[in-house]
């Protein structure tokens, strides 16, 4: 067995604005100890798949920024026109993928989730492969912590595998994003998974799922495959993507699909979704402040106060998140994070303003 990684590199990562930008995403921002969250997943699978095996899925325009913090080769960049979503970028790797190594079996990630316990994660990995080999596509599962309602679910139905503490189990259903009622019935029933988007298959069977379920992309998806390589390759994957639906690979292929397996995680995870996570993964003072090294909270409690230039000091505050990034500062309590999509709407709309995201 080959084992490739498929690392996706997409997304805007607006919630971590003014530090991440249009320009360089929160995926190539370095939010944790020294290495990007993009060179932390690369570091990460590296033991399983090295370098040559490692797939990259982006934007055309973050080619540059991708070879400067990764010793990637040409032919491991998959650059999409524009953004479709998951599935049409996993349909884009898997055919290439396909024409390389026809009998690939490929781990999907995102750029930008955080993996603290290497050696766990491995043998997860490694698990879900041999799971993959059987023809399942197989997701990962994590065990909540909390009733959290920002999360999809995975219901695990009876165990198909098991080795020591790694379990794979059938797959009852995936649930949308919860409210808080349910997502504490979920917590308590012991049967219910974070859904966390890592997926692990053979080539041919994610290929065969799209030919089942999105026939039409995938009759595009081969067209294209026939054209790599060849003066039609531009062209074609243009059609490919002004055709493709914007779409999940949860709702185009794991929720109808029925060769499924969700693996619980027996490692630690965080999809890293806003300047929160620093709460979570970040040393903090005594009163609770996560401060960065040019950063001051004086009198003050359960901040978060980061900089990348000059200083930010708060004094008297509390439950602030306070940025500075370049040209930019952000100061929001953190109960008002979840607004922050809506507040860089509001700046985009601004003339004069929307050179700052």
């Amino acid at each position: 067995m080959k084992l490739y990684s498929v690392i996706l590199c997409g997304g805007r990562g607006e919630r971590f604005w003014p530090g991440s930008r249009r320009s360089l995403p929160k995926q190539f921002v370095t939010l944790f100890g020294k290495r990007s969250l993009l060179q932390a997943t690369s570091d990460r699978v590296r033991s399983l798949c090295p370098p040559d095996r490692q797939l990259f899925v982006a934007g055309a325009e973050f080619g540059p920024v991708l070879k400067k913090q990764l010793p990637v080769a040409s032919r491991n960049l998959v650059f999409e026109p524009f953004g479709r979503n998951t599935a049409p970028a996993i349909g884009l790797a898997a055919i290439r993928l396909a024409q390389r190594d026809k009998n690939a079996v490929m781990a999907v990630l995102p750029a930008d989730h955080l993996v603290e316990d290497r050696k766990a994660f491995l043998a997860c990995l490694r698990f879900a492969a041999r799971l993959a080999e059987k023809g399942l596509l197989v997701t990962f599962g994590i065990p909540p912590t909390r009733p959290d309602t920002g999360y999809g679910y995975v219901q695990s139905g009876a165990r198909v595998a098991s080795s020591g503490r790694l379990a794979g189990f059938e797959v009852k259903g995936f649930r949308e994003k919860p409210d808080a009622a349910t997502a504490r019935k979920y917590l308590k029933s012991g049967d219910y998974y974070w859904n966390s988007g890592m997926f692990v298959w053979r080539v041919d069977a994610i290929l065969a799922a799209f030919r089942a379920h999105m026939p039409a992309f995938y009759a595009d998806l081969e067209r294209y495959g026939a054209a790599i390589g060849t003066r039609r390759e531009g062209r074609e994957l243009a059609r490919l993507y002004d055709r493709a639906e914007s779409i999940s690979i949860d709702y185009a292929v794991m929720e109808k699909a029925r060769n499924i397996a969700v693996v619980r995680a027996t490692f630690d995870w965080d999809d890293v979704g806003s300047w929160l996570a620093l709460d979570r993964h970040m040393p903090k003072d005594r009163q609770g402040n996560v401060v960065g090294q040019r950063g001051l909270a004086s009198d003050s409690g359960s901040c978060i106060v980061q900089t990348d230039a000059g200083i930010v000091a708060v004094l008297g505050c509390s439950n602030l998140v306070v940025v500075r990034s370049g040209d930019a500062v952000l100061v929001a309590h953190k109960d008002k994070l979840g607004g922050i999509k809506g507040l860089l709407a509001e700046i985009g709309r601004n003339k004069d303003m929307g050179r700052f995201l």
